[in-house]
């Protein structure tokens, strides 16, 4: 019975809804829809029970923070979800003309090189940002991503990145071999490799205890590629800038589990870096330490 309400009646009805707002934003400009998505999430969203998993990951990876503090970055992370759900319906605009990708060194090495690599990112700002970013570049990559539980949602989703991210295959096995399939024919792979898993490698995110993939620096290692290690900022007027702000030259390492747990925990350590100078920015909604 449970399985028939929520094939029939439960992702029907959540469609539905998807489908009414994203034709509500798309109707209106960039800047009132991302107006309209916060109102709508500062309004609801702490009615809802994720709230207090958001305050209770903040004050996990900020010990030091008072309350009213934790209280101001909760409200100010339901507004990054606003910004990011209205932006849905935007992303060809945004695609166009919204991105300013920095062209450093370590950008000319990532994207003017022939060779493949893995680019890490995370769920910061809009999490389609990096993506696009990528696709600006028309350098060869796939991706792998958690798609939404709702198939119909999933659908639409998946037909957007088609149009304006990168090729998306889907978190299982058939989408691992796809991804692994591509990566030997010389695609490059993008992964954002920051929430929980059900298995991995356990290592400290802020001090406590997580499972974190180890799927980026095994394949680096067995492949001998580079790593590039890129973030996605949300600027305060309405744009976006992706930065790639280091690398991991895997050729310096032999193919070890030692050398696959120390190059996790450099992967860990930039994104606790930059989540630090940004927290309001990113997804907190995870219960990625598995809390109770």
């Amino acid at each position: 019975m449970k399985i028939f309400l929520k094939r029939y009646i439960r992702y029907p009805f959540e469609f539905i809804l998807f489908l009414l707002f994203y034709l509500i934003f798309k109707l209106l400009p960039l800047s009132v829809a991302r107006k309209l998505g916060v109102s709508i999430t500062t309004s609801f969203g702490p009615l809802f029970s994720i709230n207090k998993l958001v305050k209770k990951n903040l004050r996990i990876a900020f010990k030091e923070k008072d309350e009213k503090w934790i209280n101001i970055k909760t409200k100010k992370v339901w507004e990054n979800l606003g910004y990011t759900i209205a932006e849905y319906s935007h992303l060809k605009k945004i695609l166009k003309d919204k991105i300013n990708i920095i062209e450093n060194d370590l950008y000319r090495e990532a994207f003017s090189d022939s060779e493949r690599s893995i680019i890490i990112s995370a769920h910061n700002s809009n999490w389609e940002i990096p993506g696009m970013s990528i696709r600006k570049t028309m350098h060869r990559t796939s991706a792998i991503v958690r798609e939404p539980n709702n198939p119909l949602i999933n659908f639409a989703i998946k037909q957007l990145r088609e149009k304006y991210s990168l090729r998306c295959l889907s978190k299982n096995r058939s989408g691992t071999k796809q991804l692994l399939n591509n990566f030997k024919n010389g695609e490059s792979i993008a992964l954002l490799a920051d929430l929980q898993l059900s298995s991995g490698i356990n290592l400290n995110f802020f001090g406590k205890k997580m499972k974190f993939s180890s799927l980026p620096a095994q394949l680096a290692l067995k492949s001998k590629c580079k790593i590039f290690l890129g973030w996605p900022l949300r600027r305060n007027d309405g744009k976006y800038e992706f930065e790639i702000h280091q690398s991991i030259h895997t050729s310096d390492y032999e193919n070890t589990s030692d050398n696959i747990e120390k190059i996790s925990k450099i992967i860990i350590t930039y994104y606790e870096s930059m989540i630090r100078k940004y927290p309001e920015q990113y997804f907190w909604f995870h219960n990625r330490w598995k809390l109770d």
